[in-house]
C-alpha cells in the first residue's frame, strides 16, 4: 500500500507545483490604429468651376472707349500699321453670355474708339438677322449660288417671318445704317476657308466642319479710318 501511495503523492506534488506556478505574462498587442475611410467619390466626377460673372456681347458699343473695355474678358492681341490701331480679342470666353453660338470675338480700336466688331459664330444665324434688322442686301459673287438662284427664290415667308434659301451655301448679308454698317458672311464650303488658320479659327463644338459664321459691326467711316492709318504708317 505504501507503494502505491508514494507514486500517488509524487503526481500529486508534481500537479499542485504545475498548477501554483506564477502566471504567464501576457504579450501585449498592437493597437490597430483605425483610418478615417475617405469620402467615396464617383469616378466620373467632374470638377468644374463655373463663373458668377457673364459678360453679355450686346454690351459692346461702337465709339466705345478702349478704357471701358473689360480686361478680364479680352486681351491685347497687338498693333498695326501705327500704334493708334489696336486688336482685342475674346480671351476667356466662360465669362461670356452668349458663349453657347459665339466662339470668338475681335475688336478693333482706332485712336482708341472701338470701331469695328467682328463675332464668329458656331451657328448659321441668317434667319434671325434678317428678321431683326429688317431688308438686307444679298451679296453672291460664285457660280453655283447665282446659278441657283435663277430657279429658287433667296427669301421665302414663314409663319416666323422671312427664312433665307437654305441651299444657299456661300453668301454675304448687308444692312446700312446712319450709324453702323452690318454684314453676315456664310460660307458652308468645304474647301473655301479650308486653311488650318481658318479651320482652327472657325472650328468648334458647335461648328466641327468649320464653316464660316461671321458677324460684323463697323462705324460708317471704319474704311476711311482704316485707310488713312494704312496711309500714315507708310510715310514713316
Amino acid at each position: 500500500m505504501k507503494k502505491i501511495v508514494q507514486p500517488f503523492l509524487l503526481i500529486t506534488i508534481l500537479l499542485f507545483t504545475i498548477g501554483c506556478s506564477a502566471p504567464k505574462k501576457e504579450v501585449p498587442q498592437k493597437k490597430v490604429e483605425e483610418v478615417e475611410q475617405a469620402p467615396r467619390v464617383p469616378i466620373a466626377s467632374v470638377n468644374s468651376s463655373i463663373p458668377k460673372y457673364k459678360f453679355s456681347f450686346s454690351s459692346l458699343e461702337l465709339g466705345m472707349s478702349i478704357s471701358e473695355l473689360d480686361q478680364r474678358v479680352f486681351k491685347h492681341y497687338g498693333e498695326f500699321y501705327t500704334k493708334d490701331f489696336s486688336v482685342y480679342q475674346l480671351d476667356q470666353i466662360d465669362y461670356l453670355a452668349e458663349a453657347h453660338y459665339i466662339s470668338n470675338i475681335d475688336l478693333i480700336f482706332i485712336d482708341s474708339l472701338l470701331v469695328q466688331i467682328q463675332a464668329f459664330l458656331t451657328v448659321d444665324k441668317s434667319n434671325e438677322l434678317i428678321n431683326q434688322f429688317g431688308r438686307a442686301k444679298l451679296l453672291i459673287n460664285d457660280h453655283h449660288n447665282k446659278t441657283l438662284l435663277e430657279t429658287e427664290k433667296a427669301l421665302t415667308k414663314t409663319s416666323k417671318g422671312y427664312s433665307i434659301n437654305k441651299n444657299l451655301d456661300q453668301f454675304r448679308l448687308k444692312w446700312v445704317r446712319e450709324d453702323a454698317d452690318i454684314e453676315y458672311e456664310v460660307n458652308k464650303k468645304p474647301n473655301a476657308d479650308s486653311t488650318s488658320v481658318n479651320m482652327a479659327r472657325f472650328s468648334s463644338m458647335g461648328n466641327p466642319k468649320g464653316f464660316k459664321y461671321k458677324l460684323t459691326f463697323q462705324t460708317t467711316d471704319f474704311q476711311y479710318q482704316k485707310a488713312y492709318i494704312e496711309w500714315e504708317s507708310n510715310q514713316k
